[in-house]
């Protein structure tokens, strides 16, 4: 059950939601070990911290015990919405959604299978310039994974359990890569740029995600209304980062940030991934 921020003012309920690879985890080790202070502050406070990334459900389970994080999740660039049973006391909102693995689930997307047809029928002409996770794994299994992302075996393992995307590995020019998209976009799919690698899902995004997720708090006793702060460092993040009452860039060593379109309550860090998170995060904190 969500806890009332101690810091509430009003019935305003403060929430952040945070990208992972390369914002909340370092983008070559994966460690949070920078931001592990701060987030055991936030918990403490009632600031609920709540992971949205285009990791998959498996990845992000047994990363929200390693920090001690019992909030809502969400997956796949914001296909899924994931709201432990019991965490609100009014789940009426939550009716009507899929619940199984002790977790209510908000979707609206196509399943995996979706994409992977599309890809087949759709994007023949550029067969020999993208892979696939699926395609990986069916061929050289999870170790063709892990080499191309950084991650252990066993992460690529839960890596490659998508539920409602596709991972596709560009391995041709930029200009192909648009032409790309748009046959995709064209087909009916969203193609969503990460910090490595492109996602391809349903008509859904993390901003919009962001929101549904950030009514159902609204709706609790007690809260009058939400205050969200949204963390990014991607072109994947920059609908949560426009819709958020206030967004923070994380810099990258190894992309440009993502330009958005609003220019007030926005800030980029100093720092690079956990560190850059820590010191934005606590200049958000400073504002209330």
């Amino acid at each position: 059950m969500v806890n009332m921020n101690i810091l509430t003012n009003k019935g305003t309920q403060r929430l952040i939601f945070t990208d992972l690879d390369g914002t909340l985890l370092d983008h070559n080790t994966y460690s949070h070990d920078a931001a592990t202070v701060l987030l055991d502050k936030l918990e403490q406070i009632g600031i609920p911290v709540i992971p949205i990334s285009s990791k998959t459900f498996a990845e992000i389970l047994p990363l929200r015990e390693k920090i001690n994080n019992q909030h809502p999740f969400i997956t796949e660039n914001g296909a899924g919405i994931y709201i432990p049973k019991g965490y609100f006391e009014n789940d009426e909102a939550t009716n009507g959604h899929s619940t199984a693995r002790d977790f209510i689930t908000i979707s609206t997307s196509r399943p995996r299978t979706t994409w992977l047809q599309m890809l087949a029928d759709k994007a023949s002409e550029f067969t020999t310039e993208y892979q696939t996770f699926h395609t990986l794994y069916q061929l050289e299994g999870p170790e063709a994974i892990s080499r191309i992302s950084g991650l252990s075996v066993d992460q690529a393992i839960l890596a490659n359990q998508r539920e409602f995307s596709e991972t596709v590995v560009w391995l041709s020019t930029d200009s192909r890569k648009k032409a790309f998209t748009q046959v995709l976009t064209e087909a009916g799919a969203k193609v969503h740029q990460g910090g490595r690698f492109l996602s391809i899902t349903d008509q859904i995004d993390k901003g919009v995600a962001l929101k549904c997720l950030t009514s159902i708090y609204a709706q609790q006793a007690n809260i009058k209304n939400c205050e969200t702060l949204a963390i990014g460092d991607g072109n994947n993040d920059i609908s949560m980062l426009e819709v958020a009452d206030s967004a923070l860039i994380i810099r990258s060593p190894h992309h440009q940030p993502p330009i958005l379109q609003r220019t007030e309550k926005v800030s980029t860090s100093l720092k690079n991934g956990p560190e850059g998170w820590v010191a934005g995060v606590t200049r958000w904190l400073q504002t209330f």
